[in-house]
């Protein structure tokens, strides 16, 4: 599960320290002005403006774009670090804390349930801890390796080693951070594996994640040589129907089976490589922060239109899964309005109005409009298949380029 909000800080932190920076002086009242005045005034934004589409996601990109800026040009990584003396991931903890704090009172005051604590409960894990936990495990390894003296030819066969037992340990440390169990209902259990049989994966782990019955969601989670994993909410497999579970567990077996999780990953290489390329080509100074900074612009966006065709295609693969089911070569309105009817479920459930435009997923009324309209479309001739196969090329033959030039 790649969220854009993780990698972008994580791609900050990487840099924090990039010589660009180096020279540039802390100035104190705009490092106030950034980690607390400017995240302030966004979330107040985004509590006048509760009922705009585009509030709570501008508000976000805020409270990052702050926080990149005391990083880039005000020197912030450096004052944590003077403060705590370098101190092995207590200084990577400190600077991310105002980002975090930020978004955390962002999703409080914006959360969709009247549960406040437990939405941002689950935005924290969600977008922040799945992604940092395992990074910062490697930091750790890092760090204590590099401050030990180890020579560094074994320090890279320690990070190397400690990646490996990461990928052993990510189903683990999937289950703790969510938290979630493995699934008990037997039932079930075969009916998914059966699911996941279909779509190519024969080997997959099912896990329950424990909301105290307030989020419904449904999460693929697994990269190369990780176990194929679904996450589905308590929420979501006690109020939806046993056909529109069915339809949702097809949906993120399809983002296994097409590989979308590796993919988005080399989306963000890529465009961070070819960004770069195309910077130089142009003579820019690579130097720059603005430079930096439009890098991290092009990849988040490369990632949400990516993403987006990703969704899109998982649910035409569940509509194709289903009609299979019904022994029928073409699209059936049954299998359409499954995945359908599932959505609608869900976000009368989580209140989420039908034309709300997420980022990563598209609203959920374009969703329907697009199941509905592939009804009688041939099962080898989907649009969205064709779309997503000259995505993947153009990401592989991109990355290829960028390498090589």
């Amino acid at each position: 599960m790649i969220r854009p909000i993780s990698l972008f800080l994580l791609l900050l932190l990487i840099v924090g320290n990039r010589e660009a920076a180096q020279n540039v002086q802390p100035n104190s009242y705009w490092l106030l002005f950034l980690l607390c005045v400017c995240p302030a005034v966004a979330v107040l934004i985004a509590i006048i403006a509760s009922n705009t589409k585009t509030s709570q996601l501008l508000s976000t990109i805020v409270i990052l774009i702050s926080w990149c800026i005391a990083i880039y040009s005000f020197q912030w990584t450096s004052v944590v670090r003077n403060l705590t003396q370098d101190v092995v991931i207590v200084d990577e903890a400190l600077i991310l804390i105002p980002p975090i704090f930020w978004l955390c009172i962002l999703w409080w005051c914006t959360s969709p349930i009247t549960n406040r604590t437990s939405w941002v409960s689950y935005r924290l894990r969600l977008d922040i801890l799945l992604l940092f936990v395992p990074v910062f495990f490697l930091l750790v390894i890092s760090e204590v390796s590099s401050k030990y003296g180890t020579p560094k030819e074994y320090i890279e066969l320690i990070e190397l080693a400690a990646l490996v037992a990461l990928l052993g340990l990510a189903p683990f440390l999937i289950a703790k951070i969510l938290p979630a169990k493995e699934i008990q209902n037997y039932e079930l259990r075969s009916s998914i594996g059966e699911v996941g049989r279909r779509a190519g994966v024969h080997r997959s782990n099912v896990l329950v994640w424990n909301t105290h019955g307030r989020i419904m969601n449904a999460l693929a989670i697994g990269i190369i040589l990780q176990p194929k994993t679904i996450v589905l909410t308590d929420k979501l497999i006690a109020n939806l129907t046993p056909t529109e579970l069915l339809a949702v567990i097809t949906h993120e077996f399809g983002h296994h089976k097409y590989w979308h999780i590796p993919f988005l990953i080399l989306t963000a290489v890529t465009t961070l490589i070819c960004s770069s390329r195309i910077f130089m080509f142009m003579g820019f100074d690579m130097s720059s922060e603005f430079i930096f900074m439009a890098e991290l612009v092009v990849m988040t966006a490369a990632i949400v239109f990516v993403s987006k065709q990703f969704e899109r295609q998982a649910d035409a693969y569940t509509a194709i899964d289903m009609s299979k089911m019904e022994n029928s070569d073409c699209i059936t309105t049954n299998a359409a309005q499954a995945m359908s009817q599932a959505l609608g479920t869900i976000a009368e459930s989580q209140h989420i109005a039908l034309d709300r435009n997420d980022p990563l997923h598209g609203s959920i009324q374009k969703r329907q409009e697009y199941l509905h309209a592939l009804v009688g479309y041939k099962l080898a001739e989907i649009p969205i298949n064709t779309k997503v196969k000259w995505i993947k090329i153009t990401i592989l033959v991109s990355l290829f380029l960028g390498i090589v030039l």
